[in-house]
């Protein structure tokens, strides 16, 4: 394989472990941000669920005054009825009773109704108060997975960006390298990545065909051959092309073994 493709498949390994680090930074206090809102909407919601309950605790207190206040009002009447001298008074009385006790009834419904509200919002204060601690915890989590990011991916970009640093300088010191980085970069930019392993006869970058013809040069190169050293690039997207003897199928890569194993390689 050409000597300058082969430290670029760690350079680009080390370009999407870099986009991988940064993207993970980036995204960390987006995670912090959404759990500090969910915990904001609980503590919102518990409130309200608290509040609920406090006004129907207080007009259930107002309504079991009206009511013992009614039925005083009823004791009154009837003494008063006792003593009238005529019928006229009797039916008024009677009267003024009758709505005192229709009252009563409209009050204690209005009173049963309450404590079924008052039932419904202490479910729901205990459900709010649970999804509040639940949402704090996740909050303390993600602050402290945020600090332990920071701090690993920080290290870890220092650490490739003085080794990417180091492999682009060997790059350009080669007769073409100057004019490979360029090609690499610009190919990069335009796609997110300049070099692609051809698999099973296809580009793994964009699946598509690898001519018969241009196989055979990948995959059956003399060493003192006329391709030797020469770097092919996917007649689709561009890319350049390498072929890898080991393997006979795309890897899915976990983060930071693709670096690894270009590293190693």
């Amino acid at each position: 394989m050409n000597a300058d493709l082969e430290h670029l498949i760690v350079l680009q390994a080390q370009d999407l472990e870099l986009k991988r680090l940064r993207e993970e930074l980036a995204e960390a206090p987006r995670r912090v941000a959404a759990a500090q809102t969910a915990r904001a909407k609980a503590e919102v919601a518990l409130a309200e669920a608290n509040a609920a309950l406090l006004k129907e605790e207080t007009l259930r207190r107002s309504q079991e005054l009206d009511v013992k206040d009614r039925h005083g009002k009823i004791a009154r009447l009837q003494k008063q009825m006792e003593t009238a001298t005529s019928a006229a008074q009797i039916t008024a009385f009677e009267h003024e009773i009758a709505h005192s006790k229709q009252v009563i009834s409209k009050l204690e419904d209005e009173e049963l109704a309450s404590m079924e509200r008052t039932e419904a919002f202490e479910t729901a204060r205990k459900t709010n108060t649970e999804l509040l601690e639940t949402t704090t915890a996740k909050l303390a989590a993600e602050r402290k997975r945020t600090a332990e990011v920071t701090e690993h991916n920080n290290a870890a970009i220092l650490g490739i960006e003085a080794e990417r640093k180091t492999l682009r300088a060997l790059i350009a010191a080669t007769d073409a390298g100057e004019a490979v980085l360029s090609n690499y970069d610009r190919i990069a930019k335009a796609k997110g990545t300049g070099i692609s392993e051809a698999v099973g006869q296809k580009c793994s970058a964009c699946q598509m065909m690898v001519r018969p013809q241009r196989w055979n040069d990948l995959t059956n190169r003399d060493p003192k051959g006329e391709f030797a050293n020469t770097i092919f690039h996917c007649e689709t997207c561009g890319r350049m092309l390498y072929f890898d003897p080991r393997t006979d199928a795309p890897v899915r890569w976990s983060p930071g073994e693709r670096l690894a194993a270009a590293s190693k390689s």
